[in-house]
């Protein structure tokens, strides 16, 4: 490959038929014919000299050659797009940027749908990618520009991010339709009687445990999982219980709820980014726009 004769418009095709998997697919996003848009792989393949995508059952995948060009192409061209869109202004009709979002189980949740639903009509190009990392890695991930946003109830972000308040949640218990439990008024002691499952995402464990540590009280862990929506599912089989945040249960209609019988702090869900992010018109478009549709639903 010669990067002084390679046509550098091609690796816009190449980002997108790896994200669609699909040559039709592409050249819709690209606003191309199909025929134009395969003479544009056709191109690709003889300057690379590889096949680069095979065509499988209904999807066309990258080869290991494609493979290993797909994220560093994928970052360079967000990259160019970033430094574009700060001297030109961000257009969300033809955008193609891909954002990148750190986000707990309930920020996914309820934000992600919205989002999506927004997205198909009033920027059908641009992509979402939710991530997960070690929370510890939260704030290196925002200051590098490897995350634009992240989304959730994250207190230990508070200082060096700008933050605002999206919604609040409160926490409660969830039990499957004609649980034991349900037969009496949920009490103290009631809930202690009773086997848990509780979910290592967020912060509802440790807040649960120091409510409990000050009354004197534990209780009986049986299992642990990664995920509210594991817990959720686990709870509407079987007799544990779990305590949740309120929306991250919304709408399972194979559970019931009952307010704890201890006190506890409610959850703030809000959206944190870096300075560097700050005044970037794509990152203002986008938690602006987070912000108007979790405010207007």
């Amino acid at each position: 490959m010669n990067i002084r004769t390679f046509d550098l418009n091609l690796l816009r095709v190449f980002v997108t038929i790896n994200r669609t998997r699909s040559v039709s697919k592409a050249a819709s996003h690209l606003g191309l014919t199909q025929p134009a848009m395969s003479n544009a792989l056709r191109r690709l393949r003889e300057q690379c000299d590889d096949p680069l995508f095979v065509r499988t059952s209904g999807s066309m995948e990258p080869t290991a050659f494609a493979a290993s060009l797909a994220q560093p192409l994928h970052d360079a061209l967000n990259a160019i797009e970033r430094c574009l869109a700060n001297t030109m202004g961000f257009d969300p009709l033809t955008s193609t940027q891909t954002f990148r979002l750190l986000s707990s189980d309930v920020g996914e949740r309820v934000v992600l749908p919205k989002l999506m639903t927004h997205l198909k009509e009033a920027a059908p190009n641009v992509s979402i990618e939710a991530i997960r990392i070690p929370h510890s890695n939260y704030a290196q991930a925002l200051r590098s520009g490897e995350a634009d946003l992240a989304v959730g109830n994250i207190d230990f972000l508070q200082h060096g991010f700008y933050q605002q308040l999206l919604f609040e949640d409160r926490y409660l218990c969830i039990a499957r339709i004609g649980h034991p439990a349900a037969s009496s008024r949920f009490t103290l002691a009631n809930y202690l009687s009773q086997d848990h499952v509780c979910s290592m995402a967020g912060s509802t464990d440790s807040l649960v445990e120091s409510a409990l540590n000050a009354l004197r009280h534990r209780r009986r862990i049986k299992l642990k999982v990664a995920h509210y929506f594991g817990a959720a599912a686990i709870v509407a089989e079987s007799d544990l219980i779990a305590t949740v945040p309120e929306n991250a249960v919304s709408g399972m209609t194979t559970l019931q709820t009952f307010p704890l019988p201890f006190k506890i702090p409610g959850a703030r869900i809000r959206q944190f980014w870096h300075r560097r992010a700050h005044k970037d018109p794509a990152n203002q478009w986008l938690r602006n726009l987070i912000a108007d549709l979790i405010r207007g639903s």
